[in-house]
């Protein structure tokens, strides 16, 4: 469902345009002061703006132009009556969509209103392409100075320098294989091709070989188009397996055969095509504890293996727990929220806590904590260590209270998390991520005021 944001001074021309578009599904807002636009575009994120042109103490295009200083991705749509070539050209050359001259038929509207929503989601889609096939820019930027850390820097610089070494990344969840895969490639002569990102853990046994090698038109019911695989798209770049202890034994061994020759053919295809890529694999298993239980290929871990890199995990690295709070306090603030300090109890708390996730589950309890903070001061309170494995209480009722507190704070907080992956894989699409998440809009909708996803 798409919001929309009706502006005209004519509140009967307002509300007609507004049932049209209700009447079409989408969700409508109707200002009839430009004032009162901005007040509302400041407090909620709207799709599509449609404006009046002509209107008191502001006309369209400098609501338009203000508009786009709160929101530089903003879609408007200008209404007016006093249609001509210089007034369609300014509107244009000030960001406008589109502009249709009133008085304007349904149709016309809906055709408007119909092609702006598609220049929407293309933008959108190509955002949430780029962000899956990990194209977009990342924050790279290892934070420790602890010997651990130290020692994975020096690496990290030897590795990168020679672009055609395959690397194993080994660690536990939340320790930042991705972040170093990422480094890695930008350090290297790489570092202006692209980065595609493949996690083996989340695509379909059925869909692996297609993702990984492309396929033909018609090589199976649904492929109305050849389309490339990701061993393609990373051509002349670093192509990042991640999770690869997940593939299956017969991808393990497509896989062995890319890495030994750089050759491939698409799915229902006959060409062989060669790619010249620099592989990255990780993994939070033991992968030779998987060869040795027949779970991975022996020949395919030597392969990956060439450079291994462990990353180690934060409860053996507590010397760089001060710099990371200061880069993901520091990190939130520029994303909008409080700047908070850490008291002296909850930095104690925080350095006798094991830290199980390790820095991801650091990120999200500080992120929990500013939100359920003061704005000023984040306490041992807000952290919520003792409801994610640490209950203070020792009787039988007592527990039995705590295992209902940690168990309602655990499904908050696995449910926070997954509405915040499906609204970014989906750049913010509402609908898109209910349909993911198998919930109704409204629900969505009443879920994200919840949790503050905004």
């Amino acid at each position: 469902m798409h919001d929309i944001m009706i502006v005209d001074d004519e509140a009967i021309e307002a509300s007609v345009i507004g049932q049209i578009l209700m009447d079409r599904g989408f969700d409508v807002c109707i200002q009839n002061h430009p004032r009162s636009a901005m007040d509302s575009a400041q407090k909620h994120s709207f799709d599509l703006i449609i404006s009046d042109l002509k209107m008191p103490e502001m006309d369209g295009l400098e609501l338009l132009q203000n508009l786009s200083r709160i929101d530089p991705d903003v879609t408007v749509i200008i209404m007016t009556a006093y249609a001509t070539v210089g007034t369609a050209v300014r509107a244009m050359r000030e960001g406008a969509f589109d502009y249709i001259v009133k008085p304007f038929s349904k149709d016309e509207l809906l055709i408007s209103v119909d092609r702006a929503i598609k220049s929407i989601e293309m933008l959108r889609h190509n955002r949430y392409l780029k962000t899956e096939l990990g194209l977009s820019p990342g924050v790279t930027k290892i934070v420790g100075d602890s010997a651990a850390m130290r020692e994975l820097s020096q690496m990290i610089s030897r590795v990168a320098r020679d672009d055609k070494v395959t690397v194993l990344i080994q660690g536990e969840t939340g320790t930042g294989k991705d972040l170093v895969a990422r480094i890695i490639h930008e350090m290297s002569p790489r570092q202006h091709e692209p980065f595609i990102v493949v996690n083996c853990a989340a695509i379909p046994e059925g869909l692996m070989e297609s993702e990984m090698f492309g396929h033909e038109k018609g090589a199976f019911t649904g492929a109305i188009n050849a389309k490339p695989g990701r061993f393609e798209l990373a051509d002349r770049g670093t192509l990042f397996l991640d999770e690869v202890a997940e593939m299956n034994p017969t991808m393990q061994g497509k896989l062995l055969r890319v890495l030994q020759t750089r050759e491939f053919e698409r799915v229902g295809g006959r060409r062989t095509q060669r790619v010249n890529v620099r592989v990255i694999a990780a993994t939070n298993k033991n992968l030779l504890e998987q060869v040795r239980i027949g779970q991975f290929r022996e020949d395919l871990f030597y392969r990956l293996n060439v450079v291994p890199l462990t990353l180690p995990p934060l409860r053996e690295r507590k010397e760089d727990l001060l710099a990371l709070l200061d880069y993901l306090l520091m990190r939130f603030h520029a994303e909008g929220k409080h700047l908070v300090r850490v008291s002296k109890e909850a930095l104690e708390a925080l350095k006798n806590y094991n830290f199980p996730g390790n820095v991801r589950e650091l990120e999200n309890i500080l992120e929990r904590a500013i939100i359920l903070s003061d704005g000023q001061t984040i306490t041992p309170k807000e952290l919520h260590l003792s409801d994610t494995g640490l209950p203070p209480q020792t009787t039988g009722e007592s527990l039995a209270t705590s295992f209902k507190t940690a168990a309602s704070q655990a499904r908050d907080d696995a449910e926070r998390v997954l509405l915040k992956k499906a609204l970014e894989q989906t750049a913010w699409n509402r609908v898109r991520a209910a349909k993911i998440l198998g919930i109704d809009y409204k629900t969505l909708r009443r879920k994200i005021r919840r949790y503050n996803l905004f």
